[in-house]
């Protein structure tokens, strides 16, 4: 069921700020696996979240966040993707 004006992933998101600070504490640097308002895992890098993430969820949306106090914003170009 879609519900108009909530984004794709906008209750993950939600959920993981909401527990940003804690995550923080027990999890720096690893990565979270967020479904809706749950956290199904931390792994200790993104592929291992990631396919911990198919494994569960299937082709169905999920989050994998790395656990950081503030997200570094990545900027790319076309030209560095070769596009």
């Amino acid at each position: 069921m879609h519900v108009t004006g909530i984004t794709e992933l906008e209750t993950e998101l939600r959920f993981f700020e909401q527990h940003r600070a804690e995550l923080v504490r027990e999890a720096r640097g690893k990565y979270a696996l967020v479904k809706g308002e749950q956290l199904t895992g931390v792994y200790e890098d993104p592929n291992a979240a990631i396919r911990a993430g198919y494994e569960h969820f299937g082709n169905e949306p999920f989050l994998v966040k790395e656990i950081l106090e503030v997200d570094i914003p990545l900027n790319f170009t076309s030209f560095n993707l070769g596009v």
